[in-house]
């Protein structure tokens, strides 16, 4: 099983996801004042950053056309992102650097490693993505300053979200479209799915600038406002990937639903930060989940499931398991956003959704974890005038 895993950096990195989001969820329903600091570690950066991880080192060779990880080093990141894991409920008892470290070291090393792989191929276009990990990696130790500090998560939590949805947008951004438009080939559709790239571009100097905005003093307010603009940006974005068209397509249909969420996420969030009143009450931490739950879940899930559906002449096909999966993940920030003052015990339901949605995950990617691995690994066979997408 270690040399099956050894074969491909997606293999160890799509299952930690996965066992780091059921205990994450986990984490939230149990006891204890640190509960929340470590529900959100582990959901942040232990399943946002294996499935980043992941996805960056299978994109590298099909970047580069001739980059191949080694297992040594792919191990040792590994070791590092469990290591990172292993410390936040020691984080009290640990020195300083025993907590930074581990974290630190993944998120550098990983950026070294796409860094020097884009570089030594003279695809300089490709050096800010290979650079990405090291947003997280600041976010993480943002987060880690904060609880070390008595503060909590505070406004690390909020940070590290928007990170992760400045990162949604740089890759889906650009792969949502592109495998649209290759399951529309595949039905034998003429559509075209508009996508150009000023939208993109938009985006991430919304999300940046928002930002920046969200952890200066006073300009809450603004970034509220940048949060909403960047969120009505992309529905209009979906709206171009003609989602209409996709019936045929449920593979294609789970990315569409995390990119609804991500839209959604960044207009409730940027009106929690307006200081809009919600019937009921609906706050800032709860608005959040939208983002967390339904965006970043949905599309890390989304996208890692490819590695392991069915690879037919009509495109990648999910199973039956694949797919109660991720309708579990995507339907469970539904129960997760309800009014404060209906939720009380119910916040249980959420969690429990979450869980069996990525437990079944977990089952569901064990047949790719073994044996020969298939290229390309994230798209099914190719019909013609595709571009090359890993």
């Amino acid at each position: 099983m270690f040399n099956d895993l050894s074969q491909a950096a997606f293999r160890p990195f799509f299952l930690l996801a996965g066992v780091a989001a059921v205990a994450g969820g986990l984490s939230w329903l149990a006891p204890g004042e640190d509960a929340v600091f470590v529900h959100v570690h582990l959901l942040l950066f232990g399943m946002g950053g294996a499935a980043m991880a992941g996805y960056l080192l299978t994109a590298l060779p099909s970047w580069t056309g001739r980059h191949h990880l080694p297992a040594a080093v792919l191990w040792v990141l590994v070791g590092l992102w469990g290591l990172g894991r292993a410390v936040v409920p020691l984080a009290g008892h640990l020195p300083v650097v025993a907590q930074v470290l581990p974290g630190a070291a993944f998120h550098v090393l990983l950026a070294a490693w796409l860094v020097h792989g884009v570089a030594g191929a003279g695809m300089w276009r490709r050096v800010p993505l290979a650079l990405a990990p090291l947003g997280p990696g600041m976010a993480e130790q943002y987060l880690l300053a904060s609880q070390r500090a008595g503060g909590g998560v505070g406004d690390a939590g909020l940070l590290g979200v928007l990170v992760f949805a400045l990162l949604m947008v740089a890759i889906g951004g650009r792969a949502v479209p592109a495998f649209t438009q290759a399951g529309l080939r595949h039905l034998g559709r003429a559509d075209s799915v508009r996508a150009p790239d000023w939208p993109q571009w938009v985006s991430l100097g919304l999300l940046s600038a928002s930002l920046a905005m969200a952890l200066g003093k006073g300009a809450a307010g603004w970034a509220g406002v940048l949060l909403l603009c960047t969120g009505v940006l992309q529905f209009m974005r979906w709206l171009g990937w003609r989602p209409w068209r996709l019936g045929g397509l449920p593979a294609v249909w789970m990315l569409h639903g995390a990119w609804v969420w991500l839209a959604l996420g960044l207009v409730l969030q940027g009106a929690a930060l307006l200081g809009w009143a919600w019937p009921g009450g609906l706050g800032p931490g709860t608005a959040l989940h939208a983002l967390t739950m339904g965006a970043m879940g949905g599309m890390c899930l989304g996208i890692m499931l490819r590695a392991a559906m069915l690879r037919t002449r009509s495109g990648l096909q999910p199973t039956g398991m694949q797919m109660l999966a991720a309708a579990l993940v995507l339907v469970s920030p539904v129960l997760r956003l309800q009014p404060l003052s209906m939720l009380g015990d119910a916040l249980r339901q959420p969690a429990v959704c979450w869980c069996l949605g990525w437990g079944l995950f977990v089952f569901a990617m064990w047949p790719a974890m073994r044996g020969p691995v298939v290229h390309p690994v994230l798209s099914g066979l190719r019909p013609p005038a595709e571009v090359a997408h890993s």
